[in-house]
């Protein structure tokens, strides 16, 4: 047994909670090591001054409190269920108390977002598709001019920008 392993034990070995095997390894590790044995008295001083210590007064009626406070939560939650259960109850009760007209406003909101959306969308597209600049072929189209990316031209080759650019480079669309 290591010191460190030994050390660890010592506390359950004065408290006489070790099983008997380990016991018997830690007393055979116990004659060897000085170490060891010298930790053993000053946790054994330190057990006895403790035990000497008188424990502090309770104060009047903290029993009787604290059963108070357990039994008001025991009543707020119904028997058998978990303090998780009562605050997904909570949560699933506040969409019962909404009113059903806020309900439906909420339901058209999102219905015409979407519509919104899918209607811009399809005319940004169209207007796309229609556009002379569609005809075009992408590949004289200069992304740093157009993104405005002047400021990654002189990155240094190797670099990670530079790796990043040639990897999203038009050029390299096509080899997919």
């Amino acid at each position: 047994m290591r010191c460190e392993q030994a050390q660890a034990l010592l506390d359950r070995y004065v408290n006489r909670e070790l099983p008997p095997v380990e016991r018997e390894r830690l007393e055979s590790h116990l004659l060897e090591c000085p170490d060891c044995r010298q930790q053993l008295v000053g946790l054994r001083g330190l057990v006895a001054v403790l035990h000497s210590v008188p424990a502090p007064p309770v104060p009047d009626g903290l029993a009787a409190r604290v059963m108070a406070r357990a039994h008001e939560v025991a009543g707020r939650r119904a028997p058998g269920r978990t303090a998780w259960d009562s605050v997904t109850q909570t949560v699933g009760h506040w969409w019962l108390q909404v009113d059903s007209s806020h309900i439906a406003n909420a339901v058209a909101a999102v219905a015409a977002g979407l519509v919104l959306g899918l209607g811009l969308g399809q005319q940004s597209w169209r207007l796309a598709v229609g556009t002379r600049e569609a005809e075009r072929p992408v590949a004289d189209v200069d992304a740093e001019a157009v993104y405005s990316l002047d400021y990654l031209s002189g990155v240094p080759r190797g670099s990670f920008t530079e790796t990043y650019l040639s990897l999203t480079s038009v050029a390299n669309d096509r080899e997919f």
